[in-house]
């Protein structure tokens, strides 16, 4: 049991369900990675990797080294990429934990062989190739002398090469097939350059279900595993289940009498008699003080709306009118049928992958399956 009465309830069963469904759109000669970086988007990277690679994730892919020490800690032996840069003094460590490395200048390669050469092993590297993100890679054309050059490293395999698409989640896939042309050129100036280059990968979520050209050697599946569309303009070609769903106990129930304030700022004055309740949650938890004045929650199937600010550690909720509820009941904030974390997202502005990332490790996750 949690040790608070809030928690984010993640369920592992739906998970199990996604991956089936998204091994469906792949070739099976074509491998997948599991994205689990920033905590598997808040929902728990090592339960979420456990389970992924239990369904047969070939690599598990991180945004920092601290995020793939800790699956290595926690026994995982499967191949892990960290998607971003890495400093270059970190390089020996990558080595010692066996973690492949997204490298994009020279220096990162050096660097990294100089220490597995003091460690007799070899360490894995993908180069990455900037084909219209414009956020970290080399140029297409940079690739082939690029690869030669890492290549001949001792100490290092030349594992794969990859991109990252900016607009495959767009109806209009020109940018992305303009992006997809130049990581095709930069395959040719490296296999030009006598390289082998095992792993090929470019297909985000979206591409992975729209873009079967680009699946190359493998994909990799992030926000979808999560049962979470990529854009509202990605086709719905499979069923996917939402895992997280972020629950809280009333803590108290009070009366209001006309003319009564709630919260910092008495921003909500009450124009009738209300009953007003009180969640033990707060920005600090993640549920962001910009939801105030907007966030509704749901209460069996009932909406309830936010009543003033959100504080940092509590939040009031106006359940005039709402019969039964009664203090120790459970409400969602997010993540239920009659309250998606979609339409949460669009009352701030944001996208779906936001909301699950900004919750706090206070908040326990309590895994279902």
């Amino acid at each position: 049991m949690p040790m608070r009465a809030v928690w984010a309830e993640v369920d592992l069963n739906a998970l199990e369900s996604n991956i089936k469904n998204i091994k469906s759109c792949i070739n099976g000669n074509t491998k997948w990675c599991a994205v689990v970086k920033a905590d598997a988007y808040g929902h728990g990277a090592l339960a979420v990797a456990r389970k992924c690679v239990e369904m047969g994730a070939s690599y598990l892919a991180v945004a920092v080294l601290s995020e793939a020490v800790a699956l290595r800690k926690a026994g995982f032996t499967t191949p892990i990429i960290i998607l971003g840069a890495s400093p270059i003094d970190t390089s020996g460590m990558l080595v010692d934990y066996d973690i492949t490395q997204a490298v994009f200048e020279f220096e990162q390669a050096e660097a990294i062989s100089r220490q597995a050469v003091l460690r007799n092993k070899t360490a894995k590297i993908h180069l990455k190739i900037d084909t219209g993100m414009h956020r970290i890679g080399i140029k297409p054309d940079e690739a082939g002398e690029m690869a030669k050059k890492i290549a001949d490293l001792p100490g290092i395999k030349l594992e794969g090469m990859f991109s990252h698409f900016a607009l495959a989640d767009d109806e209009d896939k020109t940018y992305s097939y303009k992006q997809l042309d130049s990581f095709k050129r930069a395959i040719e100036q490296v296999e030009a350059a006598g390289i082998n280059i095992e792993l090929k990968h470019i297909a985000n979520s979206a591409a992975l279900l729209e873009m079967p050209e680009t699946h190359f050697d493998m994909v990799r599946a992030g926000i979808i595993l999560y049962g979470l569309w990529p854009s509202e303009e990605v086709n719905r070609s499979i069923e996917l289940k939402p895992l997280m769903k972020l629950c809280a106990k009333v803590a108290f129930l009070k009366e209001l009498e006309v003319g009564d304030s709630v919260s910092y700022g008495c921003t909500w004055i009450a124009e009738r008699k209300s009953l007003i309740g009180t969640l033990p949650i707060g920005y600090a938890d993640g549920y962001t003080r910009m939801l105030s004045g907007k966030a509704e929650i749901d209460y069996n199937g009932r909406r309830a709306p936010i009543a003033g600010r959100i504080c940092m550690d509590q939040c009031m909720v106006d359940f005039t009118g709402i019969k039964g509820i009664k203090e120790g009941d459970t409400v969602v904030l997010y993540g239920s049928d009659a309250l998606a974390m979609d339409e949460v997202a669009s009352w701030l502005g944001t996208i779906n992958y936001e909301l699950p990332c900004m919750l706090s490790p206070r908040v326990p996750r309590v895994y279902k399956g």
